[in-house]
């Protein structure tokens, strides 16, 4: 209802109901929509709607530093203020009605200088809930930097070329130089950059541990106190598969590497878990077959990587993620392998004696008295795998060059006789009578008395005194005329 009031003025009367919608609205009737409203009604910008509406989510989702969500009633004083912007400062973000119609970085630090330029805005900003605008502005500026990278689209095809395969196993008997071989190829790889991270399997590796999973992390409370709360904690394959993804966004590929140490001590199948799927790379390198990724590690990558969530509905791996592994089936209690899993990898053996070269002519004094004998290491390790292999021993249970570790041996001709014999009794004795020749004990130790064959302790006390001759003929006999100079004795 309205009545004259004479001069041309008016007063207006409303019903309560009105006058409850406009108190409610009064920010959305002044703001933007004023425009559409003159206009019949005209729909908004299709930008500001879904900015606003992107901006919301991902605001929901967003986390403070210690780990909380923020409270619906803060996110409703943020955006308030934000669409407010309009009404009091619509000079500083002219030719745009709405703050969220700005979806350009440079742009929105332009308004956003001109905002907070203005002479009303530290008065606004303080009578707005103590900063809200500014929180708003800030919060609304990262948003858009995230936005950005996902603009910025991850390249899976790189385009980066190696030598290397991608997924590639080292394979062969104890002692020859897998993790050696690895660790050298490793730098060759990562001559011109790049980064690597490497990982042990064992029993009690799981998925959770190599890919990620929610756990207890300690943080602090909005008063500051020491608090627990629950986040995703990434494994080895996920840090390694970011890293791989940020990097595709530059214009200079890096290869990332995940190194797994004794990939067949832990059940893969169940450690790989979805993931193995992505072991099947195209001819681009490239995961051939995507996997649906779960809500917590879409959660993750948004945060790591910007952009919401649901960008990362579907994960595959880039052409410049390397996964590499080192396997010993000779060792007790590994787990198998499927030939499905084993066909997504290329498979490097080295021979046992491969790597000898670097221990050839590595000599020792072993053995007391008439016993007395100088022995060349890589000729016992021979003789003693020429024995295992009449015994019908398969070729993976036989002693590589490096079985004796190479900090071991000297880089001189003649190797400490004390240190030789505590490693050899601890090392390749032990492995004999525990292992490799745990059937042919006897036979193998020969040499031993009769009541010593089938014990290590006696075993090794022999050898202190007997050296090569606690074996068999067949490897004692190959030093028989291997005398040492007369040192004084």
């Amino acid at each position: 209802m309205q009545q004259d009031k004479g001069s041309g003025e008016y007063a207006c009367a409303f019903r309560k109901e009105f006058m409850y919608f406009y108190i409610r609205n009064a920010e959305w009737i002044h703001g933007s929509l004023v425009t559409e409203l003159a206009n019949h009604n005209e729909p908004l910008p299709d930008a500001s709607i879904d900015n606003e509406a992107a901006f919301k989510a991902w605001f929901e989702e967003l986390e403070r530093d210690n780990g909380e969500h923020y409270s619906e009633n803060t996110r409703n004083q943020y955006i308030s203020a934000l669409r407010a912007v309009s009404t009091t400062f619509g000079d500083a973000i002219a030719p745009f009605s709405s703050i969220f119609e700005i979806d350009d970085i440079e742009v929105f630090e332009r308004a956003e200088a001109a905002i907070k330029a203005d002479d009303g805005f530290e008065e606004f900003n303080r009578n707005r809930g103590n900063g809200s605008l500014s929180a708003g502005l800030d919060l609304y500026k990262r948003f858009l930097v995230e936005q950005r990278s996902v603009v910025q689209e991850i390249h899976y095809n790189t385009g980066y070329q190696s030598e290397f395969a991608r997924n590639r196993i080292l394979f062969g008997a104890p002692g020859t130089g897998k993790s050696f071989t690895l660790n050298c190829e490793k730098d060759i790889l990562l001559t011109d950059g790049g980064e690597y991270e490497r990982v042990t399997f064992h029993p009690d590796y799981s998925y959770a541990n190599f890919v990620g999973t929610y756990k207890p992390v300690p943080c602090k409370d909005s008063d500051g106190k020491d608090a627990i709360t629950y986040s995703y904690v990434p494994g080895p394959f996920m840090r390694t598969y970011v890293k791989a993804l940020l990097n595709s966004r530059t214009d200079a590929p890096k290869p990332f590497l995940l190194v797994i140490e004794e990939i067949n001590r832990a059940n893969v199948a169940a450690v790989f878990g979805d993931v193995f799927q992505l072991l099947d790379r195209g001819d681009d390198e490239v995961s051939e077959y995507p996997i649906q990724a779960s809500e917590d590690i879409k959660k993750y990558l948004a945060g790591e990587l910007g952009g919401n969530p649901d960008d990362y509905a579907e994960i595959r791996i880039p052409d410049n993620m390397f996964i590499w592994a080192t396997m010993n089936s000779a060792d007790q209690g590994v787990f198998p392998m499927d030939t499905a899993f084993k066909r997504r990898w290329d498979f490097t053996y080295l021979g046992i004696d491969d790597s000898e070269a670097g221990i050839v002519g590595k000599k020792v004094i072993l053995g007391q008295s008439d016993y007395r004998r100088i022995v060349e290491w890589n000729a016992l390790r021979k003789a003693i795998n020429n024995e295992l292999l009449t015994y019908k021993v398969n070729e993976d249970k036989l002693m590589g060059p490096y079985f004796i570790s190479k900090k071991n041996l000297p880089d001189g001709e003649m190797i400490d006789p004390a240190v030789f014999t505590r490693i050899f009794k601890n090392k390749v004795i032990m492995y004999l009578f525990d292992d490799a020749a745990k059937q042919k004990r006897i036979t193998l130790f020969g040499g031993c008395d009769e009541k010593a064959k089938n014990q290590y302790s006696k075993i090794c006390r022999e050898f202190d005194t007997k050296g090569v001759y606690i074996f068999c003929e067949g490897i004692s006999s190959l030093f028989i005329d291997n005398f040492p100079e007369d040192d004084g004795e």
